[in-house]
């Protein structure tokens, strides 16, 4: 991941942590050891899974197709999957979910 999408994640989580204060949430360091395609953030609240896949405002489009392929998979299974650009997003994302605390 690029600089700015790090900054970006942390950003993101920070308004996370701030809206639900018991929320799971960590981000992702990609390696030859982790299964490709994974979101940048998963993590859990109030028993709903979520991943969710980190691009700045401008890539907010740049999604690989392992990235969607792996995006599917976790809707498939019950979970919430979503490319989000900007922390603001990611709370609306999460929102819809589950209701706030």
């Amino acid at each position: 991941m690029s600089q700015p999408e790090s900054k970006l994640s942390r950003r993101i989580q920070d308004a996370l942590k701030k809206e639900w204060p018991s929320i799971f949430v960590f981000k992702v360091w990609g390696s030859e050891h982790m299964m490709a395609g994974l979101p940048d953030l998963i993590g859990c609240i109030q028993g709903r899974f979520f991943g969710l896949e980190v691009k700045t405002p401008d890539k907010g489009k740049n999604v690989s197709p392992r990235q969607e392929y792996v995006g599917g998979l976790i809707r498939r299974a019950g979970g919430c999957w979503d490319v989000v650009t900007s922390p603001a997003q990611a709370v609306e994302v999460l929102r819809a979910l589950i209701p706030k605390e």
